[in-house]
């Protein structure tokens, strides 16, 4: 079988959810299976050159992370089966016909819904109750729906909350630098971080910026409060993956893609980094705070 996975080769978060990937096969009793594992990082051009050589090779399943991963191999088969880990709105991608049925050679597993925007905004506004505007960071090449799937649900939590809102896109890294730099000269603005191919590959690079601006930032990715970011709120894509694994088991034993259901995540962790709040002069209340899964000191 083959992997393609939207993180650069020998990087620790890819390494890491390949292994638990190849672990969770062998415990399923896959000891001997194959996997080559492909590394597109965000570029898309690569991703799709990539996503043609899997195609070519023709293995028995291909297993796509993240939306443009999953985008770049079902533009190219319709029979080799697929399993994916967090296309967000798969039937509304096309990719499957229902959640239920997905009627074709594509299933998975989703990380995200569109109504998370809202978690997002409302943790960040109790984290920094001065805030009046807050931005979500979106990225139109590698993202579900153009980069748009969150913005109904950001602008119906921003006007409950009195906020203004809005998202955008950025392109290339060195367009995340003036959008954060202008949020820190309001200095009544926060930032949302859209997960996807995008932020995964400049989820450090966002940390330092809006650590340097001192801006409030929600992560969808756990791993980015971890490393310097105010609070994340977002599924463990390992579970993911682990679950993907017993998707892939059981179509190598002859089940369909089109008979197993699309599945969501069965838990979110929210996660506060307290140096982070203390650097940025944020006090995080005692209710923020009872609700956190965990806490970085």
């Amino acid at each position: 079988m083959a992997a393609l996975w939207p993180f650069v080769d020998g990087g620790a978060e890819g390494r890491s959810l390949a292994r638990t990937f190849r672990e969770a096969l062998r415990g399923l009793g896959r000891t001997t299976l194959q996997i080559d594992d492909r590394w597109g990082g965000a570029d898309v051009e690569r991703t799709r050159a990539l996503a043609a050589e899997i195609v070519q090779a023709n293995p028995q399943v291909i297993f796509a992370f993240l939306n443009a991963q999953l985008s770049a191999v079902s533009a190219l088969t319709k029979t080799i089966p697929i399993i994916f880990v967090g296309a967000s709105d798969p039937v509304a991608s096309g990719y499957v016909a229902s959640l239920q049925r997905p009627g074709g050679n594509i299933t998975g597993f989703t990380l995200y819904e569109a109504s998370l925007a809202g978690k997002w905004l409302a943790a960040l506004k109790e984290a920094a109750p001065t805030l009046r505007h807050v931005t979500l960071l979106s990225n139109a090449n590698t993202e579900v729906r153009r980069g748009n799937f969150y913005t109904e649900a950001l602008g119906v939590t921003g006007t409950a909350l009195s906020l203004e809102t809005e998202v955008v896109m950025v392109s290339s890294a060195d367009a995340i630098d003036p959008v954060i730099a202008s949020l820190g000269r309001r200095g009544d603005a926060g930032l949302i971080v859209a997960p996807g191919t995008f932020s995964e590959a400049n989820g450090d690079r966002i940390v330092a910026l809006t650590a340097q601006h001192r801006v409030p930032t929600v992560f969808a990715i756990r791993r980015f409060a971890h490393r310097g970011g105010l609070m994340s709120y977002g599924p463990d894509p390992a579970d993911a993956v682990r679950r993907a694994a017993s998707y892939v088991d059981r179509i190598l034993h002859g089940e369909k893609p089109a008979v197993l259901p699309v599945q969501a995540p069965t838990t979110f962790d929210f996660i506060v980094n307290l140096k982070t709040a203390q650097a940025l002069g944020l006090t995080i209340s005692s209710a923020l705070l009872a609700q956190a899964d965990e806490i970085v000191e």
